[in-house]
């Protein structure tokens, strides 16, 4: 049975057409659509070019409830998803949170696949969380996991959601690209301002730029992959998980942000000295993950 997928997050669309929720396949990617209104119908475009479906997921970057998208904080408005994706394309259609999704497809077919209680962190425009125990989506009252708007200093950095200070402020694809902006700025003439060039600064410039030994790149990265390890030593605190699951497109740089995550989780994480360490791990689906869950709820078999 082929079913459409989609993958809504902060800066780009996905979707993709899955005979087998974990084959891989290259998505269809698109910028996602500035107003929210417009994102039922640029996921029906695509998903009809690509012929269709018997069933649709939708995994999305924000609250959901019934079908609807209630609140994206990187769009600020929300939309009935369900409906409208039902009638274009005459399927049922499933809408679930990206990170709920990313975590249902790693904990039963990735890497937190044997572990009982899985907490999945997305790293990509914002920072997204999903909590598997026992193979099922934990929701609390509907929207668990917003932990990337959990706040780490009331007086940082002003946040998409509207506030100040929030996690994925510090530590966030979108940090990245405020980083890498700045470093150009005040340092018009070094290696990162090469790299570039014309184009508007980004994250994955300061990414590149660290990794090849710039000096003022790499410690600005390092200060916001230990942000990153603060957020999780919090996550730990609150949850004492089996393992964290971590993916998104931050995510997939892998060890080189990991590694220093880590250490600093590990310093600042309450009574470590009593605690059994906590894995943290990188995404198996990478950033396909949030496809694969989608494909999951929509009934495609593993």
């Amino acid at each position: 049975m082929a079913v459409i997928v989609a993958d809504c997050g902060g800066t780009n669309l996905a979707v993709a057409r899955l005979e087998r929720a974990c084959a891989a396949v290259e998505p269809t990617v698109t910028p996602t659509p500035e107003r929210v209104g417009d994102i039922p119908g640029a996921i029906a475009d695509i998903a009809q070019a690509l012929g269709g479906g018997a069933a649709v997921g939708v995994a999305i970057a924000g609250l959901v409830a019934d079908g609807a998208l209630l609140w994206m904080p990187h769009r600020h408005g929300g939309v009935d998803l369900a409906g409208p994706l039902s009638a274009a394309l005459r399927a049922p259609v499933t809408v679930e949170n990206d990170a709920n999704c990313a975590a249902l497809a790693e904990a039963t077919a990735g890497a937190g696949r044997g572990h009982r209680m899985v907490l999945m962190v997305t790293v990509g425009t914002g920072i997204g969380g999903g909590l598997v125990i026992d193979g099922r989506i934990e929701r609390g009252r509907g929207f668990l996991g917003e932990i990337g708007h959990t706040t780490l200093d009331p007086d940082g950095p002003m946040c998409s959601c509207g506030k100040h200070g929030c996690w994925e402020a510090f530590a966030s694809g979108s940090a990245l690209d405020g980083a890498s902006a700045w470093i150009v700025r005040t340092d018009p003439g070094g290696i990162l301002a090469r790299e570039v060039g014309e184009e508007e600064p980004s994250g994955s410039h300061l990414v590149t730029a660290a990794l090849a030994g710039d000096p003022a790149a790499r410690q600005v990265f390092d200060e916001i992959a230990m942000h990153f390890g603060r957020g999780l030593a919090n996550m730990v605190a609150v949850f004492d998980p089996d393992v964290i699951v971590v993916g998104g497109g931050v995510g997939s740089i892998g060890e080189p942000f990991l590694r220093p995550a880590r250490l600093e989780m590990a310093a600042t994480v309450s009574g470590a000295g009593h605690r059994r360490p906590t894995p943290v791990v990188s995404a198996a689906f990478g950033r396909r993950a949030g496809l694969v869950g989608a494909a999951m709820l929509a009934g495609a078999p593993a």
